[in-house]
């Protein structure tokens, strides 16, 4: 990863570093900090550690329902916002495989449970193929 810094006026900021790194893809990721004695290696990483933080934000957004809240009582969002965290524990938890996302276990899990121990019906035959299973194969005549 390449970085530049430079230090710049931001008329509601003041002087500020805006920080230019150049990331594995070949694209431009810009920082500002108002940290102007940081060390540009130090301001990289704190950036690099920040992802791992971003990405758990994102799925308990998308997988676990963290925005789904919609009570205005703060005890219910409190223990909504538990509540979610538990579930991202317990997904996480219920992995087969590291590489499997949390948003996979999710379906796989709902899957379990909307079939209830019964084996998947057979794709339609008006389903597209990409969508068919390869352990089910369909013989088209004509």
């Amino acid at each position: 990863m390449r970085a530049r810094a430079l230090t710049v006026y931001a008329p509601s900021l003041g002087q500020v570093r805006l920080v230019v790194l150049r990331n594995e893809h070949g694209n431009c990721e810009y920082l500002l900090t108002n940290d102007r004695a940081a060390d540009l290696t130090q301001l990289v990483e704190r950036k690099r550690s920040r992802w791992r933080i971003e990405t758990v934000f994102r799925e308990t957004k998308q997988v676990a329902g963290l925005a789904a809240c919609r009570s205005r009582v703060d005890q219910a969002l409190v223990r909504h916002v538990a509540l979610v965290f538990l579930a991202f524990v317990v997904l996480q938890q219920l992995r087969r495989d590291p590489q499997e996302t949390v948003g996979a276990v999710k379906t796989r899990c709902q899957d379990e449970v909307l079939r209830d121990g019964h084996a998947p019906p057979p794709p339609l035959r008006a389903t597209p193929l990409e969508f068919r299973r390869a352990r089910t194969p369909l013989k088209l005549t004509a």
